[in-house]
């Protein structure tokens, strides 16, 4: 059995039955929590129910034991779950979207962002949108939701893509550099970067979240983890939302996790990042579909059905057990 390997302690042999039956909480109580690894793609904000998941060890008291892994980008998280060094990574739903369209074996189990958490931020003289035509606006890669956000900009702002250029700049330090130096006219940030160009005289020309759904952090995992190993995805998923309602009901011990992760000693910009992702985080970590449907329009699939690349059973049998109920009661 897969899950056999995960373990540390020869208990095992007395627990395996239990395990098939998926009660995680008897592996507690009968043996060590599960090993669990998990990547994230990129250092951001939105990365924070995760921090707190693994800082606070929420998801060790359902039953695993997390090992996370940060893996910027999202590309080479899904690539590294398909190769099966991890067992689950939170990144772009877009990355994992571009994959199971050529038939990776990928579900989305759940999502912290049903829109996009990122900002359009340009250079002190481009003061609206309209003035982009013809500039250069930086990106991470193509393929991730950093176009994505451009592409959903320019349609709202009835320009067309031909008369911008985007210009891949790396990852959010080396785009930030990049509109600096005047490599680039504007860029997509989030916090806390977003408070830093703002310090620094940058204009923000759009919150990309006021142009509909997109599908971003997910929790991606393999069909075959997803069939052999559901009471660890479950118990990871419980971790995770304790950690959302700890996110939006302590903020205090919520800043401290961010500081240790981000690692700005600016106590404004902790705080605008906190309050920025706090607000955003739903109850319960479920992906909306319609989401998932702009972002197969955007990747040339929009004859594909969103539903194929979702599996919301856990967070239904999450939901219906009254665990989301009783957190925030």
């Amino acid at each position: 059995m897969k899950m056999m390997r995960y373990f540390r302690k020869p208990a095992i042999w007395a627990i395996v039955c239990v395990l098939a039956c998926g009660s995680i909480q008897s592996i507690c109580e009968a043996a060590e929590a599960l090993r669990y690894r998990v990547s994230y793609g990129g250092t951001a904000g939105y990365q924070l129910p995760l921090w707190v998941n693994r800082e606070l060890g929420f998801g060790k008291k359902q039953g695993v034991d997390l090992e996370i892994i940060m893996i910027a980008a999202g590309t080479p998280n899904i690539q590294a779950i398909l190769g099966g060094s991890l067992q689950l990574t939170q990144t772009a739903a877009s990355s994992a979207l571009l994959a199971a369209v050529q038939n990776a074996p990928l579900a989305i189990v759940a999502t912290l962002e049903n829109r996009l958490p990122l900002q359009i931020i340009s250079r002190p003289e481009i003061k609206e949108p309209q003035q982009l035509r013809g500039k250069v606006i930086g990106i991470n890669r193509f393929g991730g939701s950093n176009d994505a956000a451009i592409y959903m900009a320019l349609k709202a702002w009835k320009i067309d893509p031909k008369e911008i250029t985007m210009l891949p700049t790396g990852g959010t330090s080396a785009r930030m550099a990049a509109l600096m130096n005047k490599r680039v006219d504007a860029t997509v940030q989030s916090y806390p970067e977003i408070y830093q160009a703002r310090k620094l005289g940058m204009n923000v020309l759009a919150d990309v979240a006021d142009y509909g759904y997109f599908t971003n952090t997910s929790n991606i995992v393999t069909r075959a983890e997803l069939q052999q190993n559901r009471g660890a995805i479950k118990a990871f998923l419980k971790g995770q939302i304790e950690s959302m309602h700890y996110v939006k009901t302590n903020k205090e011990g919520s800043l401290k996790i961010l500081r240790k992760y981000l690692q700005i000693a600016d106590a404004e910009a902790i705080d605008g990042t906190y309050e920025f992702f706090a607000k955003r985080l739903p109850r319960t970590p479920r992906t909306e579909l319609e989401g998932i449907k702009n972002i197969l329009s955007s990747i040339n699939a929009g004859q594909r059905s969103a539903t194929e690349f979702v599996d919301m059973s856990l967070i239904d049998e999450i939901e219906k057990e009254g665990f989301v109920q009783k957190l925030y009661q």
